[in-house]
């Protein structure tokens, strides 16, 4: 009596799983990775002016440049821009409160070293945001 031969295909199924799996958890340790190693801009943080022409990121947050990210929780510093808060192409409605999150891309922004106040240039209007303090 001869012993049967099993197949060979059971260690290749297995053999691919295992790939797959190992592939996934990779994707998933680098999103973390990623996700963790955040620097979130600070009061003695400078910004370069950088064109912002993307959206924001899943937790509210503004990638200025890797690492940098900036909370969009900063309020409109009111210098008088009645017309401002006319122009519909600046600010998504929201309410009435304006904060950095409400607007829309794409838009120059900057802030000077040393400062709780952040520049935005958007369709020729000057607008300044003050960060929120932690």
């Amino acid at each position: 009596m001869k012993p049967k031969k099993k197949s060979g295909s059971q260690w290749k199924i297995v053999y691919w799983i295992t790939v797959f799996l190992i592939f996934i958890a990779l994707i998933i340790m680098v999103r973390f990775v990623l996700n963790s190693s955040k620097v979130y801009v600070e009061k003695s943080t400078l910004i370069n002016p950088y064109m912002i022409e993307w959206s924001l990121e899943r937790d509210g947050s503004l990638r200025i440049n890797e690492p940098f990210y900036l909370k969009t929780d900063a309020k409109l510093i009111d210098d008088d821009l009645t017309d401002a808060f006319n122009d519909s192409s600046l600010f998504t409605n929201n309410g009435s409160e304006r904060i950095l999150r409400n607007l829309k891309s794409p838009y120059l922004i900057w802030k000077n070293a040393e400062s709780d106040t952040i520049h935005v240039l958007k369709n020729n209007v000057a607008m300044h945001f003050l960060m929120q303090q932690n």
